[in-house]
């Protein structure tokens, strides 16, 4: 037979066990799904904006949610085209996110959002200029989205992820971007 003292240690052990339990499975479900973000169906033009001349870029910004349990609520989406140059001032171009935030994205599902930017004639000349004669002008597309995560009716804190996608070399504005998707990693 065991006595109170025991009785009461063996009832805390089993009360911590259980918290301890529902503690790790809490965090294990509420832990953030691995999403993947890539460029698609882009393209470049010359173009001009409002009198100025420039070069029009448009391509779909793909994110794939391949979990089968966490859904993904967009509260921001911030896109910039950011210009290779250490010796240019002014090196990142923002893009619009032509979709309305919070942007909600099921379960295992894709999900993409059209992206528009203009870079100014003025701007490529600038860059243009500096670049040495054997290099290649390129562009890296960078991503920062703030997102929550979502299982069932429960949502993780507030993420702050930021991607970079490949340098593209834009030399020739009718191919910049080579065909097929473009992968972005974090």
């Amino acid at each position: 037979m065991l006595s109170m003292a025991n009785m009461l240690i063996l009832t805390g052990m089993a009360t911590i066990l259980a918290a301890s339990t529902v503690i790790i499975v809490t965090s294990v479900s509420l832990s953030p799904a691995h999403i993947h973000f890539s460029i698609t169906d882009a393209n470049g033009a010359n173009s001009t904006v409002d009198g100025m001349a420039g070069v029009s870029f448009n391509f779909n910004l793909t994110v794939g949610n391949p979990s089968h349990r966490a859904g993904v609520e967009y509260k921001d989406v911030i896109v910039n085209l950011q210009l290779a140059r250490k010796r240019v001032k002014r090196k990142s171009v923002p893009a619009t996110v032509n979709e309305s935030m919070p942007l909600n994205q099921q379960p295992n599902s894709p999900i993409s959002m059209a992206v528009a930017a203009f870079v100014e004639q003025d701007l490529l000349d600038l860059y243009l200029k500096k670049l040495h004669y054997r290099d290649h002008p390129t562009l890296t597309i960078i991503v920062t989205a703030l997102v929550h995560f979502k299982v069932g009716v429960a949502y993780t804190r507030l993420y702050d992820i930021t991607i970079s996608c490949p340098p593209i070399d834009f030399s020739d504005v009718k191919n910049i971007f080579p065909k097929g998707n473009v992968n972005c990693s974090a």
